[in-house]
């Protein structure tokens, strides 16, 4: 695994786990992993939530990699995105080798 520095890890895991700390956007996630793709209105449906408030939560998974959306007619279509969450995946691993290297 490479070397990152400490502030690096910091800034990139920080915004990742912004947009998952939301009970709401974990939901999203799971619902989309079993799913594959699927229409905001389907994920609207499966959620105890208004349209505005999922648009919201999408909004921020998007913005964080987390998620892709792709037009089709008068709807998005959104799926995970495998590279944002191996990114996670990656940063957080990095983070928890730091963390556990003084625990040894």
């Amino acid at each position: 695994m490479e070397a990152i520095s400490d502030k690096k890890i910091a800034t990139e895991l920080a915004p990742l786990l912004d947009a998952l700390g939301n009970p709401a956007r974990l939901q999203i996630l799971l619902h989309l992993a079993k799913t594959q793709c699927c229409p905001a209105c389907k994920i609207v449906e499966k959620l105890p939530l208004a349209q505005s408030t999922v648009s919201v939560h999408m909004s921020k998974l998007k913005k964080a990699g987390l998620i892709k959306s792709a037009a089709e007619g008068n709807h998005q279509n959104y799926k995970l995105s495998e590279q944002g969450l191996m990114h996670v995946k990656n940063i957080f691993d990095k983070f928890i080798n730091e963390i556990t290297v003084t625990l040894k």
